[in-house]
């Protein structure tokens, strides 16, 4: 007698869930180094929200999410558009496109340790301005899937199954790159931080943190509030 196997591969493209009406409100906490300010740091923390609007088909017919970006200083004030991005599922792959530049968030089957050029599209050496200063963001970025099945918190809720996502973790004397992402099946990006800093106090700054002894650059931590 023969059974059917009702047993059916995950491949993890609920991880990164798009359907019109999808809602995630974010708490940003940003730290720029500013060498041409009045001080050195400048720190904010606002709300986001990112809306999925719309839907349209691209010139190869794939279906492209229209996503609108939305700020606020505090829970009390008005939202104001910020940007207009889009997000799909082309074969194996989640791309998003933010500021013209199209990412590659994962590849599926989500699995630990698989790994890929998340950033192919654009080349790595852009530049990017931040507080008017230049700085190679992208340089030496490698995506890998770091951990899967975490438990984690955020917006008062607890998510079993979370996957963190590596996008960068390399550093020298001079120069910071880290980027992780985690993400919970069905709702998508939780929780986020960044650290892009460069510095050339080498000797002088010897056994300082990077917080410390950065020149220029960022932190940013975005964390979920809620979703619909």
């Amino acid at each position: 007698k023969t059974e059917k196997d009702d047993f059916q591969l995950e491949d993890g493209k609920d991880y990164f869930p798009l359907a019109v009406g999808k809602r995630i409100i974010y708490e940003m906490d940003s730290i720029i180094y500013d060498p041409n300010g009045q001080e050195m740091v400048r720190q904010s923390i606002t709300q986001l929200r990112e809306e999925v609007v719309d839907t349209f088909r691209d010139e190869a017919n794939n279906l492209i999410y229209k996503i609108e970006q939305y700020t606020r200083l505090s829970d009390t004030l008005p939202w104001q558009i910020q940007n207009v991005y889009t997000a799909a599922i082309v074969n194996n792959q989640a791309q998003r496109t933010e500021e013209n530049l199209k990412f590659i968030k994962m590849t599926f089957p989500l699995r630990k340790n698989n790994n890929w050029d998340g950033n192919i599209f654009f080349d790595e050496s852009i530049i990017v301005l931040v507080a008017g200063e230049t700085i190679e963001m992208f340089k030496g970025w490698d995506y890998r899937v770091r951990e899967v099945d975490l438990t984690e918190t955020a917006g008062g809720e607890t998510f079993e199954k979370v996957v963190l996502i590596e996008q960068a973790d390399n550093e020298n004397a001079i120069e910071l790159r880290r980027s992780m992402e985690q993400y919970a099946p069905n709702i998508g990006l939780i929780y986020r931080k960044i650290s892009i800093l460069d510095t050339q106090c080498i000797v002088d700054c010897e056994g300082q943190t990077w917080e410390e002894k950065a020149e220029k650059g960022f932190i940013l931590t975005q964390k979920m509030l809620s979703h619909n």
